[in-house]
C-alpha cells in the first residue's frame, strides 16, 4: 500500500500520480500519501500516522505543481495499528480547517482529477 508495493491494475497508467504529504503534529514530523481526498479534508496512507484529534500542518506536493500546498487540519479517522488493507488502511484521516478559498478551490479542481481511484474513504475525512 505504500510506495510501490502495490499492483498495477489496468489503466493505472492514466490515474495520477500520488500526492506526496508531509506533516507535523506537536514536534513530530511524518510523511504519507493521498489519492483520496477533496475541499474538505484527505486520507493520508502512512505507517506512522498522528493521534486522534491532533492538528496536524501539512504540505502537500502534487506532481506537476512547483510549489507546495501548504494546509492545516484535524485527525478524525487513525489506523495506527492495523493492517495494510484495502478496508481499513494504515493512515489518517484529516479534516481541513481554515482553509482559505482559492486553496480549497484548487483542491476541490485536483480531487475531480483523483476521483478515478474512487470515493470509497471520503467517510474517513469528511
Amino acid at each position: 500500500m505504500f510506495g510501490n508495493d502495490y499492483v498495477n491494475e489496468p489503466g493505472e497508467e492514466d490515474r495520477p500520480k500520488p500526492c506526496q504529504v508531509s506533516f507535523v503534529y506537536e514536534s513530530k514530523k511524518g510523511v504519507g500519501r493521498a489519492v483520496h481526498f477533496n475541499e474538505i479534508g484527505m486520507l493520508v496512507l502512512c505507517r506512522e500516522p498522528a493521534p486522534l484529534q491532533a492538528r496536524v500542518r501539512m504540505s502537500l506536493h502534487f506532481p506537476g505543481l512547483r510549489s507546495a500546498i501548504e494546509v492545516e487540519g484535524e485527525v478524525v479517522w487513525t489506523n495506527p495499528y492495523g493492517a495494510e488493507d484495502a478496508v481499513t488502511p494504515r493512515g489518517m484521516g484529516v479534516k481541513f480547517v481554515e482553509l482559505d478559498a482559492p486553496t480549497a478551490r484548487l483542491l476541490a479542481d485536483f480531487g475531480q482529477r483523483y476521483r478515478v481511484y474512487g470515493t470509497q474513504y471520503e467517510l474517513f475525512y469528511t
